[in-house]
């Protein structure tokens, strides 16, 4: 690698890595069955409680393309069960019972609160001194951004929680908890969650590939 090219390669991470980061959902708490061998599962039923039906569909859909990915077939409520005014309990246990499933996958809005964060609009960049000669730089830290000008956001934040149940005890065996910058793109917001939701259930084994 030439020295221009790698001057332009460090370049290039600098611009991303000051690069505003986009508000994610972010998984923040978890438990996972221990003590007995953790189940195969191969067809879930995924139901999200939520009065959204399009943040509720665009999930759905979404985990149903991911647990396809670890031979789950994933199951949307929305297509096959009525709204959860119009089911008594006793009937959907008796609908999973008769059923070939063998997991719930149950989500739903648990608390909603505002958070508010001091956005840096202006600034003067000044680096530091051993920026300037080439050598120097490369043991050195990213330079400071001193703000000049700045304002307050509010965000509302959504906490939602996910838990999993074998079918064939009814038994818990994974529960989560997630923080999500609410938004009016309902598609990004239903994905996301799905995202988030897949890579945590792969990270503790509860979906995996064969």
């Amino acid at each position: 690698m030439t020295f221009r090219l790698r001057i332009g390669v460090l370049l290039t991470i600098l611009a991303i890595t000051v690069l505003p980061l986009m508000a994610d959902t972010k998984i923040i708490h978890r438990w996972v069955l221990t003590g007995v061998p953790m189940p195969r599962f191969q067809k879930m039923l995924v139901a999200s409680i939520m009065e959204n039906y399009l943040i509720r569909q665009e999930f759905e859909d979404e985990m149903e393309k991911l647990l396809e990915k670890y031979s789950v077939e994933g199951i949307q409520s929305y297509m096959v069960l009525p709204p959860r005014n119009e089911m008594m309990e006793g009937e959907l246990k008796q609908r999973i019972k008769e059923s070939s499933l063998d997991s719930v996958l149950v989500v739903r809005p648990k608390a909603v609160r505002t958070e508010t964060e001091e956005v840096v609009t202006g600034g003067i960049y000044m680096p530091p001194p051993g920026y300037y000669m080439f050598w120097p730089y490369w043991n050195m830290a990213y330079g400071g951004l001193y703000p000049t000008s700045s304002y307050t956001k509010e965000n509302v934040m959504v906490r939602v929680e996910f838990n999993l149940y074998s079918t064939k005890d009814e038994k818990l065996v994974w529960s989560g908890e997630s923080d999500t910058v609410y938004e009016k793109n309902f598609e990004r917001l239903g994905k996301g969650y799905a995202q988030a939701l897949a890579k945590q259930l792969k990270k503790d084994k509860v979906i995996r590939k064969k």
